[in-house]
């Protein structure tokens, strides 16, 4: 059986190990994919990051098992001493990478392909073989929000790609619309999974999610998990919250916001909060972020995770949410009815008395939040990484004619 060799983009990982940052949804994608290919006979993948990060990555990646993995690097790149941490450690390690048959400098790894998950930070690489370059597409939101993404830089980004594994249609059809550039038949829906971490989760496992987050033990409780910004349609679906609970003379339900945030935002949403009346404002709880371990378990324990975004390139949480059977409302634009399917609440993003009726629909009817948690379970079944997998190296293979 003939492999094709991947030389794949690690670079992501350097944000995580040396930025403090949290990990993104690009992280997410890098690792579950990466993790779907070593799995399979006919692929060989050659792990690509800056040299500065390697000594790191490779004791990372042994950590979870991978150790006779193929590196490479590049040749001219010298790394920080911050980085390295000292220069002795570099001289040692620079020994390694010099009598290592698993570390390579990249202008002398022959591959197929090159992919990388991480289109913001590819930098064009000198490579042996001169490979077919491809890029995970998310989205445009820069170029369709422009007001959020003042840099003149963005769209191109965006063209250094000629090939995308786009994450789902109604993406694809933005790139084609926006990057005149690009040829249909060289963007490969490929939809994203979530994690195996994301399963109904026990009644102990709540309990301690919500004593963990502060989530009042004798009230219901509403979710969202997202970034705290102004696409996600946040203020709205906190407002409508408040006219919900106004309305119908609610006194035990909260509504828990979950997430890191913009800077710029959190202070606009703050005082849309601030402004509401004390007993209603003290009904919604900003926890922060969420540690990946917590997840599951307070999508669980929600009464239904609330997920109204104005935009979405494919919607990982209300995917998260069905997986732990939690009933979604979601909007009814972009790529997320291709994610929920008939397993959800749909309404407009902007429509305030939709998002009130939703609330009411499942506040009120515990039948249909039985019958969306059942089909939001059978949904999710639908999405894995070994099919993402799949589908991107069925279009490779395709490519260099096997």
């Amino acid at each position: 059986m003939k492999k094709i060799t991947i030389l794949y983009d690690f670079n992501i990982m350097a944000d995580a190990f040396y930025s403090g940052s949290s990990r993104s949804g690009v992280f997410t994608v890098t690792w579950e994919v990466f993790k779907a290919l070593l799995k399979r006979k006919d692929v060989c993948v050659v792990v690509f990051c800056n040299f500065g990060i390697l000594y790191k990555l490779q004791k990372y990646l042994e950590n979870f098992g991978f150790k006779n993995l193929n590196y490479a690097v590049v040749e001219n790149q010298r790394p920080s001493l911050r980085r390295v941490r000292s220069f002795s450690r570099w001289i040692l390690f620079r020994l390694k990478l010099f009598f290592s048959n698993k570390i390579l400098f990249a202008k002398n790894v022959e591959c197929d392909y090159f992919f990388t998950a991480s289109l913001w930070q590819y930098k064009k690489v000198e490579i042996g073989s001169n490979p077919q370059v491809f890029a995970m597409g998310y989205d445009l939101m820069p170029l369709i929000f422009p007001e959020y993404y003042p840099s003149e830089e963005w769209k191109s980004k965006f063209e250094v790609f000629d090939n995308y594994f786009d994450i789902s249609s109604y993406t694809k059809a933005d790139f084609l619309k926006y990057l005149p550039h690009l040829k249909p038949e060289n963007i490969i829906v490929t939809p994203l999974a979530c994690d195996e971490r994301f399963k109904p989760a026990n009644a102990d496992e709540i309990a301690r999610a919500r004593k963990k987050y502060n989530i009042p033990e004798n009230k219901k409780y509403i979710f969202s998990l997202c970034t705290l910004e102004p696409r996600k349609n946040l203020i709205r679906a906190v407002k409508c919250f408040a006219n919900f609970i106004s309305k119908n003379n609610i006194d035990d339900l909260v509504f828990v916001l979950g997430g890191a945030h913009w800077d710029a935002f959190i202070e606009k949403l703050e005082n849309e909060i601030g402004s509401l009346d004390e007993n209603i404002k003290s009904r919604i709880l900003k926890i922060g972020y969420v540690d990946d371990s917590d997840q599951a378990a307070l999508y669980s324990g929600a009464l239904f995770f609330v997920y109204t975004s104005a935009y979405e390139g494919f919607g990982l949480p209300p995917l998260e949410a069905m997986s732990c059977g939690t009933p979604v409302i979601t909007s009814n634009n972009s790529s997320l009815p291709e994610v929920v399917g008939q397993a959800a609440i749909m309404i407009d993003y902007d429509d305030d008395e939709a998002h009130i009726k939703a609330y009411e629909s499942y506040y009120y009817n515990e039948n249909l939040r039985q019958e969306n948690s059942k089909k939001g379970l059978e949904r999710a079944k639908l999405f894995s990484w070994e099919k993402c997998a799949d589908i991107m190296i069925t279009e490779m293979k395709r490519r260099a004619g096997l």
